[in-house]
């Protein structure tokens, strides 16, 4: 049987955070229901994933819908839209990734995280797929009692012998011990397999990073994020050819290289998960490097009030150290937030796993609204990087790609 991880968020510290946080999930599932008598069904929107050669983890949601299209129409709306869903807390669904699929069940959020083994995909882009399931028949069936349930998954070298594909899309039911559960439209998630023989990735961070948002300037970044039109959003100068610069260059210099793939790219950002589907189309519109996405929720969580972005983004580069312990990861971020001391910590606990900084400086006016200073802070939070790892910064991408580049 194959291990599985299902990262679902259950204890609260307090009798107020779970009183809470009970409420919550009741008036999700009250809607939930509502929604469905009006001709919604439970549907799947795919934030993605990544892998290595044994493990996969692969994340998306579950919320009420008409259609199947993971809410691209949002690209042609007003910001505002992209934060008005309705999630299906603890819907069962079925994920099918390579040799492996797996039954498990969203948290009361809707969200999916599964982590499982024995996808047997080779190094590359590939599909995943996640499918909502009958709550009836999945409650009426004695072997789902515990999930994850591991429905079929084999050995890696089994996988690979027989061919594991990602290509198909996979049967609308699951037969469990003779007992075949309907399952809803198959929804495609890109998965990226990080090969053994690749060395170097980049993790970027998406506002003011790679967007402009302005995420200093709150009124500016309300406007950005709320009343213009998705489409209209602008990208930082030169970003998408650093990244992209970056990404090929880690790729050439890989043990074994992934054929006409550049290196793995994770967004690791703050922002919301309901702004995946419209950053994901905006920045594959705009030439950025393809590439997994790991975001974060608002509102209370089981450890307070509002979730921290900080600590999300330490826990993000904490797990791609432990999830891929043979790779260096270039850092790119901005100075008007965390980045600077977020990396420098990371790089002073896993100075093994950085290959490099790179910060796009904000403009003295960004720095005062940002922390009340006309100066950068990564002069002194970037001091004790450890020696040897590069640390680069400009005003844009462009200034940035010079600096790299010099350094080669």
């Amino acid at each position: 049987m194959a291990r599985l991880e299902f990262l679902i968020d259950d204890v609260s510290p307090s009798f107020l955070l779970t009183s809470v946080n009970a409420m919550g999930e009741r008036f999700n599932t009250s809607l939930a229901r509502i929604l469905q008598r009006l001709g919604y069904d439970p549907g799947i929107v795919g934030f993605g994933g990544y892998a290595s050669r044994g493990r996969v983890r692969v994340l998306g949601r579950v919320i009420m819908a008409r259609t199947h299209d993971q809410r691209s129409w949002l690209s042609a709306r007003r910001g505002w839209r992209q934060f008005f869903d309705a999630q299906v807390p603890r819907e069962p669904v079925v994920v099918t990734v390579g040799g492996a699929r797996v039954v498990t069940v969203a948290d009361r959020g809707g969200y999916v995280d599964l982590v499982c083994e024995g996808h047997g995909l080779t190094p590359g882009w590939h599909t995943a797929w996640i499918q909502p399931l009958s709550r009836v028949q999945v409650r009426e069936c004695p072997a789902l009692a515990s999930l994850p349930f591991a429905v079929s998954a084999v050995s890696a070298d089994e996988a690979t012998a027989a061919g594991a594909s990602s290509a198909a899309e996979p049967p609308a039911w699951v037969e469990i011990d003779g007992v075949r559960i309907d399952a809803g439209r198959a929804v495609p998630v890109a998965v990226r397999v990080v090969g053994d023989g690749e060395r170097c990735g980049v993790v970027s961070d998406i506002d003011d990073t790679v967007i402009v948002s302005m995420v200093p300037r709150p009124f500016v970044a309300a406007r950005h994020a709320l009343v213009d039109r998705v489409a209209a959003r602008e990208a930082v100068p030169g970003m998408a050819q650093l990244l992209t610069y970056l990404t090929e260059r880690a790729a050439e210099r890989a043990q074994e290289p992934v054929e006409g793939v550049p290196a793995p790219t994770v967004y690791v950002s703050t922002g919301a998960w309901n702004v995946v589907p419209t950053v994901r189309e905006f920045m594959g519109r705009v030439q950025f490097p393809r590439g997994a996405y790991l975001m974060t929720d608002f509102g209370p969580s089981n450890t307070g009030w509002f979730r921290s972005g900080r600590e999300h983004k330490r826990r993000s580069l904490r797990r791609l150290a432990e999830d891929f312990p043979h790779m260096r990861w270039l850092l790119v971020g901005d100075d008007g937030q965390r980045d600077p001391e977020i990396y420098a910590e990371f790089a002073r606990e896993f100075p093994e796993h950085v290959a490099g900084i790179a910060l796009r400086s904000l403009s003295s006016r960004e720095q005062f609204l940002a922390h009340g200073t006309l100066s950068s802070l990564f002069p002194d939070a970037l001091r004790d990087v450890p020696e040897g790892i590069p640390v680069w910064f400009g005003e844009d991408g462009f200034k940035l790609l010079e600096q790299v580049q010099a350094a080669e």
